[in-house]
């Protein structure tokens, strides 16, 4: 468990330095559409380059998948067996949730006649084209990309991830904690951890 919370930090880390936080997290973020008479709809996106999103993803599926042991719902679990205080048990729960609840929401538009939930294109881009070329996604994610308003999308993934990556460093803090709290009670003496020595005989 010590070790999955150190290497959640250590995502956390890699995502910080890298490019996407500060080409997303800026107030000008966004998409700008552009009707002309005779001419195709012009959809200018302002945000992350392909550099930063493919690299952003190979971090952020440490965070969504659980091969690693360090998705959200992993780490929550982890939180609920460990001797900590209830409100970071209860926080690590509804933090995780919140995100499930969030990917769950529909967007008010549809795609080829459709309804679309934000799960759907945040795991369509993931698993379809940027992270993973899975076979159920990969004819979508390509559909899409040929799409006049692929930027438009673009910009509605990186609002997903955006989202979801306020929500994993909101753990940082936290994990820094229980890392401190674990290490030392690693530290102690096997008598000491049980509460006292050993009894005589």
């Amino acid at each position: 468990m010590l070790q999955r919370l150190k290497l959640f930090n250590e995502k956390i880390e890699t995502v910080r330095r890298g490019r996407f936080v500060p080409q997303v997290f800026r107030p000008d973020h966004g998409v700008t559409l552009n009707f002309a008479t005779e001419k195709p709809l012009k959809v200018e996106k302002r945000g992350a380059d392909e550099d930063a999103i493919l690299a952003l993803a190979i971090t952020l599926r440490f965070f969504c998948q659980e091969k690693d042991g360090i998705s959200l719902r992993q780490i929550a679990d982890i939180y609920e067996s460990l001797p900590v205080e209830e409100m970071d048990k209860k926080s690590a729960r509804s933090a995780a949730d919140s995100v499930d609840k969030y990917l769950n929401t529909p967007f008010p538009f549809v795609i080829n006649g459709g309804a679309i939930t934000k799960r759907r294109l945040f795991e369509v881009f993931m698993y379809g084209g940027l992270a993973h070329a899975n076979d159920d996604k990969r004819l979508e994610y390509q559909n899409w990309i040929k799409s006049p308003i692929v930027s438009m999308m673009q910009f509605y993934f990186e609002d997903i991830v955006a989202h979801m990556l306020q929500v994993i460093v909101s753990f940082q803090g936290m994990n820094e904690r229980t890392i401190e709290m674990l290490q030392s009670w690693l530290g102690m003496a096997p008598e000491s951890r049980r509460g006292g020595s050993e009894p005589s005989h």
